[in-house]
């Protein structure tokens, strides 16, 4: 396969199931930023390191792992080490009951394992041509999908999911910590850390910290400038702690961040 950059367009394109919009090969020494991606987007790392940064985290790429980037949300691509890597475009009404289906989300979308196929995709995109691109990169876009699904959602991957939505729906009581959070799902706190890193790729502490302080960013843009008040709305009792954690987090103090949001 050429080692120079491949990128194929799609030309007509129905939009009432699923389509994609072109299939590429990307090797870069760069740092790449999507601030408003118009597309979904799979992605295989052929070879090479980088860092994939979305949604507040952070991800290692290495050779077989497949990822995602979503429309409308924004990202960062950094090589690291010579990052290599293939990706598809693509929407389309089915996009959203696939990502269910196979339980690909904004907060799960970077997966393990996946060398095996990295031969499958050189030769496909080598194959495509003008008449069948639409035809072989929606079928490799479906034919990884469903390779990467487990024939039945794992106990541990239940867990993840319900671990998030107590996250997700509870984030702004005080109260809210690994070992409650073990306490309400009946697991040992240990067990549940661990499950977490080792699915998440980030501990159950700096995942509620980014939830936190992202929920923190976003009432401070839609006016709410009382500091105590911003803190309490996002977990923190302790205002000055919230200032530390806010500013390691954003690398500015709450009020540096508010008053560079009223120039």
């Amino acid at each position: 396969m050429s080692t120079n950059n491949i990128c194929k367009f799609i030309s007509k394109i129905n939009e009432d199931n699923i389509y994609t919009k072109n299939f590429v090969f990307e090797k870069s020494e760069k740092t790449f930023t999507n601030t408003f991606p118009e597309n979904n987007s799979i992605y295989l790392v052929i070879n090479g390191k980088g860092n994939l940064t979305i949604n507040g985290f952070s991800y290692k790429l290495t050779s077989g792992k497949i990822f995602y980037t979503f429309q409308k949300i924004p990202y960062t691509i950094e090589s690291t080490d010579s990052l290599k890597y293939m990706y598809i475009t693509f929407n389309g009404k089915r996009s959203d009951e696939l990502f269910t289906r196979f339980g690909v989300s904004v907060k799960n979308c970077v997966f393990d394992g996946h060398e095996g196929i990295i031969s499958f995709w050189q030769n496909a995109i080598i194959k495509a041509g003008e008449r069948n691109l639409d035809l072989i990169s929606e079928a490799v876009l479906l034919y990884t999908l469903g390779e990467m699904a487990p024939s039945n959602p794992s106990d541990e991957s239940l867990l993840i999911n319900s671990i998030t939505k107590i996250i997700d729906d509870n984030y702004t009581d005080v109260e809210l910590n690994l070992q409650t959070v073990a306490d309400k799902l009946g697991y040992n706190s240990k067990y549940i850390s661990r499950v977490f890193k080792d699915n998440m790729g980030v501990t159950f502490s700096s995942y509620l910290t980014n939830v936190r302080i992202q929920n923190a960013v976003f009432l401070i843009e839609q006016g709410v400038t009382a500091i105590k008040n911003v803190a309490l709305l996002s977990g923190y009792k302790d205002p000055f702690y919230f200032s530390s954690v806010f500013k390691s987090v954003t690398g500015k103090s709450p009020r540096q961040y508010i008053e560079d949001i009223k120039k």
